[in-house]
């Protein structure tokens, strides 16, 4: 014991020695924390003096030409000032005032840019000979992401194979974007696609579509090209560079699709094959997102975008307005969810479900929906009921082309081309309108969409309930409808694309007023349009977000150009919000040009017209940002949103052959949140809004169902929401912001946000559809869920007279969570006898942890290739000392301490249905 005692002694006297040359030594760090050895040991403070640092920015992929974000902070980790000049080969002048600079002080730059992982590096400046200047040069060889490198070569593995250059026209259709791989969001996977087509595709030309996904959807891509009337398809699943399908999309037969583009291609077989088919046939651009929105293209798409035309047409839209509601839209919808045509208006006319604009669920035939047009003024509004006969509109299909059946893949493709023309040219005959009713007061509408008052809902939601509406005795006057006519632009595409040019370079002269120099590539400038969605003289304004790139570099994919959900008919703006310092606080200062389509002028003003712009300075993840576009504004009834999505992810996460379904009870701004995110609608029979009374502690936000296709099974769980507590005066978003990543130690948390399960059983298909059509005899559903037994999935494989799977499955999904953010998650599911609750821990924002796929760091040695885009930290390398030992004091020490150590405790021990409609 002797010996191993003085060898201990020495270990630490040799710990206090090596650590205190290591601090003598050598204080810088190299996590991007900031540099405190700024000064050389024979300089004396100075005057401010210019130093300039060359930099040299390379990127794995040579074509690409990007203009990097550069920052340069001091030895304080301030943030510093400079002046930017572009050389030609990415090579950069940077020029700042600091005071205090000598031979050896140090500057950290970090360099950004789209689709590749952030680096830093330390940077000495220097005198050289007589020169009283400081230079410094530092080289960054940038590394691609691997969502990035993905996108580039599944492209260059495509082009092989179907030669873009020579084709008529290319098509990428994707899952990439809210598809999460390796932890991560896909969004540099379309960055990859974009950069490889090199302007072959773009979200102005509307070739470039992207399913709603899910996050453990798999990231598939499909390139097709037109040669004439040919297309030819190239599909590569789940992240392969090899085609899993290769061959044609345009001369289809039956045992073609049944024995090998169906089983292939998987669920979005339907999908990918009928949206390459619209997109030959011309159909419009904005009508091809909704339709990839939904899922493919089918009658009831078409169906509810000739609902959208009538609605237009008869009865137009006019001030903003709704009895008793907090949302201002100039519409809302009644709805049946279980067919395509609800995604077409939800998403066409901007009535989404979270901001009350939509509402529905199980109450008369599937094809029906009755539209709200609400007139503040007189405090009434007009009731107009209409649907798609599907039986009628095939006769008439048969009619007019001969055909004698629309079955199969190639009549279902037939008739969709059919379809198509017929939405142009002749949309009346594609829908009936039924019933129109005036003066429909605010009692009516309230009972028909669940009324509110001082937020809280104050009658319960019949739905489209027919019955309720034709025993009101109101007069049915759709036969006196009268056609409103609009003009109709004849801009070209280059005109549209102009409308961009002209509105980025007029940003740029708004700020160089002000002293700011808009950069081209800038992730500090985020541009909201309302392009994408709006038309303007019935002509669709993609091309704008074409000439926004040309000019400033903004680009969905980038996360710096967000189209802004809105309805058709409203303005087409551009709204340039720039990240800056404003007397040392980062701020965000916002201008906006909204179009004048009479002169073609832009109308400015210094101020947002998108709320948005509130949470970029906390750089919410990207899928959050996705899902508050699509909401259309940020707001504190929205914030809770991505937090439950999180939650729903964690303790109720599906496997290939599982679904989500929700039914929101409530109904609030969160709703369009977790919709969006869990890649659920209305049109897909998936989601259903019913407005109920019943949850009388205001907790109860949304039943939950989870579908295994493969066991016919289906769990159904009420989820119970309780928001988090912030301090007095602290920004809410940036708190929100902060516990979606994960992060809950934010001394401004009062309270965690909090989530229990009131309920939590397995349910048999019958009481599902008594649940979606309203529950009990009173149309509550939660009270229904409530009174059902409590089952486990071996139960209701049992009562359906089923087995169990092979491995005798029975998890009931209730994992438990591991973030700093765990809160209680309580199932007291009640009713039944001999039922009994269950108790389970779970997590709120793990999930979303995941880093924005395009700022993506890792921590990395000089040169060595990063090991995958989930790290957290910065690359951190000492420019141009890639040859010398410059390994720290400190870390000498802690291996001498270690090897001591070791040798002294020596002596101690010894010791994994065909088409939709």
């Amino acid at each position: 014991m002797r010996k191993q005692g003085v060898i201990l002694v020495i270990a630490t006297l040799m710990a206090v020695i090596l650590c205190g040359a290591a601090s003598a030594a050598d204080s810088s760090t190299t996590g991007g924390e900031g540099l405190s050895d700024v000064n050389g040991s024979d300089a004396s403070p100075a005057e401010a003096i210019d130093p300039t640092i060359w930099v040299q920015v390379n990127y794995e992929y040579a074509q690409d030409d990007i203009n990097p974000g550069i920052t340069v902070k001091d030895s304080s980790n301030n943030s510093v000032v400079f002046d930017k000049t572009e050389y030609p080969n990415n090579h950069f002048k940077i020029n700042f005032t600091s005071p205090g600079v000598a031979n050896g002080t140090k500057f950290l730059l970090t360099v950004t840019a789209p689709g590749y992982i952030t680096q830093t590096q330390k940077v000495d400046v220097n005198q050289a000979g007589t020169d009283p200047m400081f230079y410094g040069d530092v080289t960054f060889d940038m590394k691609a992401t691997e969502n990035y490198k993905l996108g580039r070569e599944v492209t260059a593995a495509a082009d092989n194979l179907l030669n873009f250059a020579n084709a008529d026209e290319v098509l990428c259709i994707t899952t990439a974007g809210l598809a999460y791989r390796n932890g991560t969001t896909t969004e540099d996977c379309l960055e990859g696609v974009l950069n490889g087509l090199h302007g072959k595709i773009s979200y102005g030309q509307g070739n470039i579509l992207t399913f709603q996904s899910t996050r453990t959807d798999p990231v598939d891509f499909c390139f097709i090209v037109r040669n004439g009337s040919a297309l030819t398809a190239a599909f590569f699943k789940n992240g392969s560079l090899t085609p899993a399908y290769l061959g044609t999309f345009s001369a289809i037969n039956q045992a073609l699709w049944d024995n090998t583009i169906k089983p292939t291609l998987g669920d979005n077989a339907f999908g990918y094959v009928s949206l390459a088919n619209a997109w030959k046939e011309g159909l419009s651009t904005d009508i091809l997102r909704q339709a990839a929105y939904h899922g493919h293209v089918c009658l009831g798409t078409i169906s509810g975008q000739a609902m959208i035309s009538l609605l237009l047409k008869y009865y137009p839209h006019g001030v903003y307005g709704n009895a008793g509601e907090l949302e201002a839209t100039s519409y809302r919808a009644v709805g049946v969810p279980g067919n395509s045509d609800d995604d077409a208006y939800i998403y066409s006319l901007d009535l989404t479900t979270g901001k009350r604009s939509w509402v529905g669920y199980n109450t008369a035939e599937d094809n029906m929906v009755g539209f709200i047009r609400w007139c503040p003024s007189t405090n009434l509004g007009t009731l107009i009921i209409m649907r798609f006969n599907e039986e009628a509109v095939v006769q008439l299909y048969k009619q007019q082309t001969g055909n004698t059946a629309y079955s199969g893949i190639a009549g279902e493709l037939a008739f969709n081309t059919w379809l198509i023309n017929k939405l142009e040219t002749d949309p009346d005959s594609l829908v009936e309108i039924l019933y129109v009713f005036d003066n429909i007061t605010p009692a009516i509408h309230n009972n028909l969409t669940g009324g509110v008052d001082s937020k809280k809902v104050v009658c319960d939601a019949l739905g489209l309930d027919m019955d309720y509406i034709l025993g009101l005795g109101l007069t049915n006057i759709a036969s006196q409808r009268v056609a409103t006519n609009y003009a109709t632009g004849n801009l070209t595409p280059e005109q549209i694309k102009q409308i961009g040019i002209d509105a980025a370079n007029q940003a740029i002269a708004l700020f160089a007023v002000e002293g700011i120099n808009l950069e081209k590539d800038d992730y500090d400038l985020t541009v909201f349009t309302t392009a994408g969605y709006v038309r303007v003289n019935e002509q669709v304004m993609d091309m704008a977000m074409d000439g926004i790139y040309q000019i400033l570099g903004s680009r969905l994919s980038r996360a710096t150009l967000l189209p802004v959900h809105n309805a058709r008919y409203n303005p087409l703006y551009f709204q340039f919000s720039l990240e800056t310092l404003v007397n040392g606080t980062k701020t965000v200062i916002s201008k906006t040009l909204t179009y004048n389509p009479e002169n073609g002028t832009f109308t400015a003003k210094n101020e947002s017209s998108c709320i948005i712009d509130q949470v970029i300075l906390y750089d919410p993840p990207y899928d959050a940002l996705m899902a508050w576009l699509w909401h259309n504004h940020v707001c504190g009834g929205s914030s809770p949103g991505y937090l439950i999505t999180n939650y729903i992810y964690d303790n109720f996460p599906i496997g290939e052959d599982e679904s989500y379904a929700l039914i929101g009870t409530s109904i609030s701004c969160r709703d369009d949140i977790y919709s969006y995110l869990l890649g659920i609608s209305p049109g897909a029979g998936t989601y259903f809004s019913q407005r109920m009374t019943s949850d009388t502690n205001g907790k109860s936000v949304l039943i939950l169902s989870v579908f295994d296709s493969a066991t016919n099974t289906r769990r159904v769980a009420i989820i119970d929401w309780e928001g988090p507590s912030f301090a007095k005066g602290s920004n809410s978003y940036e708190e929100y912001i902060k516990l979606y990543k994960g992060d809950y130690s934010s001394p401004n948390l009062i309270s965690a946000p909090t989530i229990t399960l009131s309920a939590d059983t397995w349910v048999t298909e019958e009481e599902w559809q008594r649940i979606i059509a309203g529950g009990d005899a009173r149309g509550d559903s939660l009270n229904y869920i409530k009174g059902l037994p409590v089952r486990t999935k071996d139960d209701l494989i049992k009562i359906q007279g089923g087995t169990e799977t092979q491995d005798g499955d029975s998890n009931q999904g209730t994992s438990t969570g591991t973030s700093n953010g765990s809160v209680l998650v309580t199932s007291t599911g009640t009713g039944g006898t001999g039922g009994t609750g269950r108790f389970s821990t779970g997590s709120v924002g793990t999930t979303g942890a995941a880093v924005n796929a395009a700022t993506e760091t890792t921590t990395t040695e000089a040169g060595a290739q990063p090991a995958g885009d989930t790290g957290k930290s910065y690359e951190v390398t000492q420019a141009g000392t890639e040859n010398n030992d410059n390994t720290p004091w400190g870390t000498y020490a802690i291996v001498g301490i270690v090897s001591v150590l070791a040798l002294g405790a020596v002596g101690f021990f010894f010791k994994g249905s065909l088409f939709g409609r």
